[in-house]
């Protein structure tokens, strides 16, 4: 019997559920779930602060370097197998966390979160929802975002409560588990590559309508790093990369210094959580309706608007608008990064060029720690230090004004290279 004959339930809202449930759970892999153990670590380990920001870049830089290779197994091998191997992998790799005792463990330590969670299992769940959507992408996303980035936002305060219960060993431990338990079965059960597999099309729509949905140019990614529109989104999401990351990695000092408690500085994370939600969501959906350039300027203004607002960060309202300004940008950000790329370069090879683009957005955010580390001991002042950052943003939002989308280099146009396609 032919898959696509008779009423069939279109299965990519279900799919987008299991991703986002995957992206939720890379919380341990990015540098807002690295921050609760922060302390701890420098404590226990016998190192300084700079120490395990050079140990976080390297293990960032070497994991960023494998993005490339993610991207190109994840178009060859699908996304079920690999969602399933990279999970594993990262449940193993947090648990691996709690047992470090030398710094070089540590190192190891870092390569496997950075390289398995905030970069492989991010990408390989938003490949997902990028094959199953096309029209709808937008408010795909929107939807994803919102939901996970709820989620990971109130990490902190549930990393934080196990690491108080059980001792910060113990939580990297629970956490693992937590992955291996959520994310493997729901992978293994209901994981589909493409909708084409199933017999379906991205958006559930019917195969006699394919015919009156506007053709997409598929780019491959030599094609697609050759346009600008390429590297000016990158170059834009590499400032947002280095300096949330710098930021959310120092978080506990900037908020200490700015006279908030340990307690104080975890609830934060809220008001960032309402910025990365309402904001993701917006942004996803609005992909499809305004200039990119726009969302892209808007998305940078607000990350100046962050740095500028840390002289007025105080417990309560001021803490507050610091944090949710990061939030917009962080939401914003991951909504463009999400929906563009596939928007413009088709989903083909989608994999392999967001694992370019992923490999200089993890790369970014590997030295997002030390500029902010190196920034405090030449300025000793966070406040100084952040208004010399606003001027990172400020000229990203320059780049961005010259962000058209691409148009792929034809045969009736100029040849192409040989071993192209």
């Amino acid at each position: 019997m032919s898959p696509i004959q008779g009423p069939q339930r279109f299965r990519g809202w279900s799919l987008l559920g299991l991703s986002t449930l995957a992206i939720s759970f890379t919380l341990p892999g990015q540098t807002i779930g690295v921050a609760p153990f922060a302390e701890h670590l420098t404590n226990d380990l016998k190192i300084g602060p700079t120490t395990l920001s050079a140990a976080y870049l390297i293990g960032t830089v070497v994991g960023s370097l494998t993005m490339p290779a993610f991207g190109r197994w994840i178009d060859r091998a699908g996304v079920r197998k690999t969602m399933i191997a990279i999970a594993t992998a990262f449940s193993l790799a947090v648990a691996y966390m709690g047992t470090v005792v030398h710094l070089w463990m540590l190192v190891v330590g870092f390569v496997g979160i950075r390289m398995l969670g905030q970069g492989a299992l991010s990408l390989v769940s938003q490949t997902s929802i990028a094959l199953w959507f096309d029209q709808k992408r937008g408010f795909a996303f929107g939807i994803s975002m919102t939901v996970s980035a709820g989620v990971m936002a109130l990490g902190p305060l549930a990393l934080t409560f196990l690491i108080a219960e059980f001792g910060w060993r113990w939580a990297w431990c629970i956490a693992g588990g937590c992955i291996l338990v959520a994310v493997v079965p729901a992978a293994w059960r209901w994981m589909e590559d493409r909708p084409e597999s199933l017999g379906q099309l991205p958006d559930g729509r019917r195969p006699l309508s394919f015919r009156s949905v506007k053709s997409i140019e598929h780019f491959t990614v030599r094609e697609a790093t050759t346009t600008h529109a390429f590297w000016i989104m990158t170059s834009v999401m590499v400032v947002s990369s280095a300096l949330l990351t710098g930021v959310t990695f120092h978080h506990f000092a900037l908020m200490k210094a700015a006279g908030l408690t340990t307690g104080e500085a975890a609830t934060v994370f809220i008001p960032q959580m309402v910025g990365t939600v309402t904001a993701g969501f917006l942004w996803a959906w609005l992909s499809d309706r305004l200039s990119p350039s726009v969302l892209l300027v808007t998305c940078q203004a607000s990350l100046v608007g962050a740095h500028l607002a840390y002289a007025g960060a105080r417990p309560g309202v001021g803490a507050a608008i610091y944090s949710l300004l990061l939030g917009v940008n962080g939401g914003s950000i991951r909504a463009l990064v999400a929906t563009l790329y596939p928007k413009w370069f088709g989903t083909e090879h989608i994999g392999a060029i967001r694992g370019v683009a992923t490999a200089f957005g993890v790369g970014a955010s590997a030295i997002g720690p030390l500029i902010i580390a190196g920034g405090f001991r030449i300025t000793d002042d966070y406040v100084q230090l952040n208004y010399v950052l606003a001027i990172l943003p400020a000229v990203a939002m320059c780049v961005a004004l010259f962000l058209k989308p691409p148009q792929k280099v034809t045969a009736n146009t100029t040849p192409p290279a040989p071993g192209l396609g």
